[in-house]
């Protein structure tokens, strides 16, 4: 019975020694599986690693190269710009020289000195108990000037004026020209031959159109579209009403300042009111920034000063429906430009009438569109007369 029971557990043992090694045998089985699964993803990581770094090198090749190119670029940005400079230059001396034999020979503008005698020294002689600060209030108070519901100070108001051409042609340095439209409505009144040749209406109007003529050449010169319209002769001829001739001296004023603000003229200087005065510091030989190029800043304030209106051009209501001109007519948009009509337009599938009407209200302003609305209009008839034909067809 012993040596039995020894032997069962002895095949016991052996069993499980068996089922031991079995299990062992699929553990090493499923390792070994493992191992290849992860030996094929080593291999495809480090596969898949070298593209990586090759592509890299590349990239980085590339970089390199872009970079170089970068810097080409960035030399010759940099000698276009410092080229383009020079060229900046060598334009805003040519203007200047332009400019100031301009101002030297044709347009001449100067200080005159008036006759007026000061108001202080008359006060002075004619009432010896007045005090000190009596005369200098009253000196204080003839060089201010009322602009834009405000007092402002201008030392040069009343004792000078400023001339253009010669000194025979002048205008009121304190911007006033009441002295042109009080003629005229005077002239208006009294019939007969004007036997004054050198009333001060004639002058302002000489002078403002002087102006007026050296602003658009300026303008020209300088390469700048003024945000005003205005014709050289618009001060010329026929006597303004005092509405048409205020708004064209605005526009003129308008002109001139946007020119100094191109120009970078010291804005202290500047009054909206003064037109030669500003058009004398805009082309002075002092001015740095003569015949310059580039972006500017427009000062919203001086031109909303300009907006001072006399109160007798309000109320004045004896203008003729032709003289009312809306600024949208007269001005220059800076936004847009103004293209000349197309030669040839469409051929209309209105009839002859209705093409001649709307040819009637469009002129064109080259001679040669006047071909164009006959050849037009004649195709138009053909047309017409085409689908009245194949209509009775």
């Amino acid at each position: 019975m012993e040596g039995k029971w020894i032997t069962d557990q002895l095949r016991w043992k052996i069993m499980s020694c068996k089922m031991r090694i079995e299990q062992l045998k699929q553990t090493i089985c499923k390792g070994n599986e493992e191992m290849k699964i992860n030996s094929e993803g080593l291999l495809k990581t480090k596969e898949k690693n070298q593209k990586l770094y090759t592509r890299a090198q590349r990239h980085q090749e590339k970089k390199e190269k872009i970079q170089r190119h970068n810097r080409k670029l960035g030399d010759l940005v940099e000698k276009k710009t410092i080229d383009l400079r020079s060229h900046y230059e060598r334009l805003a001396n040519l203007r200047r020289s332009h400019i100031l034999e301009l101002t030297s020979v044709i347009f001449p503008i100067e200080e005159v000195k008036t006759s007026v005698r000061d108001p202080a020294d008359v006060s002075s002689e004619s009432d010896s108990a007045m005090t000190s600060s009596t005369v200098s209030k009253l000196a204080e108070a003839r060089r201010t000037t009322y602009l834009s519901g405000r007092w402002v100070c201008d030392d040069h108001n009343g004792d000078t004026s400023i001339s253009i051409t010669g000194p025979w042609i002048s205008l009121p340095n304190n911007g006033d020209y009441s002295a042109y439209y009080n003629w005229v409505e005077e002239k208006k009144t009294t019939q007969g031959p004007d036997m004054e040749h050198s009333n001060p209406a004639y002058t302002i109007s000489a002078a403002l159109c002087y102006a007026t003529q050296l602003v658009n050449i300026l303008s020209h010169i300088l390469d700048i579209n003024l945000p005003k319209k205005l014709c050289n002769s618009e001060f010329c001829g026929e006597n303004l009403s005092r509405q048409k001739f205020t708004r064209a001296v605005k526009k003129l004023n308008a002109n001139i300042l946007y020119l100094c603000f191109s120009q970078h003229v010291n804005l202290d200087q500047l009054q909206p009111l003064h037109t030669l005065r500003n058009l004398m510091y805009l082309v002075s030989p002092n001015s740095e920034h003569l015949g310059r190029s580039g972006p500017f800043e427009v000062r919203a304030d001086l031109e909303e000063s300009m907006e001072f209106v006399d109160p007798g051009v309000a109320g004045e209501s004896d203008e003729s429906g032709d003289e009312r001109v809306s600024d949208e007519e007269t001005d220059l948009g800076t936004d847009w430009e103004n293209l000349p009509s197309p030669r040839f337009c469409d051929i209309p599938s209105q009839p002859v009438e209705g093409s001649q009407s709307q040819s009637s209200q469009v002129s064109p302003p080259i001679a040669s569109s006047s071909a164009g609305g006959m050849i037009s209009s004649a195709a138009a008839s053909v047309t017409s007369w085409f689908k009245a034909y194949t209509g009775h067809r």
